[in-house]
């Protein structure tokens, strides 16, 4: 038997937009309107921009939500077959090691 375990990280994000007279503004009031909570900031990209310098942007944050993930098969490749297809939808494999015993 084979045993692999690893850990698994979230893939929920949360967005939000803000407005300013310029760039840095617009990017404060986009980043201060996300909940971080559980969320770390992952990309802010300017959304659109006026020749007046007022911008909109949007920042996105992908969650910091992790947990561990375990599968067993006869041989390895069994295993990580077990492991890859029992990853829950709106989770990916972060790590995996084999365990031995």
């Amino acid at each position: 038997m084979t045993t692999l375990r690893g850990e698994l990280r979230s893939t929920a994000t949360t967005e939000a937009e803000g407005s300013g007279e310029n760039i840095e503004a617009a990017r404060t009031a986009a980043v201060e309107a996300l909940d971080l909570h559980g969320f770390e900031l992952q990309q802010v990209n300017a959304v659109t921009s006026k020749a007046t310098g007022e911008t909109t942007v949007r920042a996105i944050a992908r969650s910091k939500e992790t947990r561990p993930h375990e599968a067993t098969g006869q041989t390895y490749e069994e295993a990580l077959q077990a492991f890859r297809a029992s990853i829950p939808e709106g989770w990916q494999a972060q790590n995996m090691r084999e365990v031995r015993s």
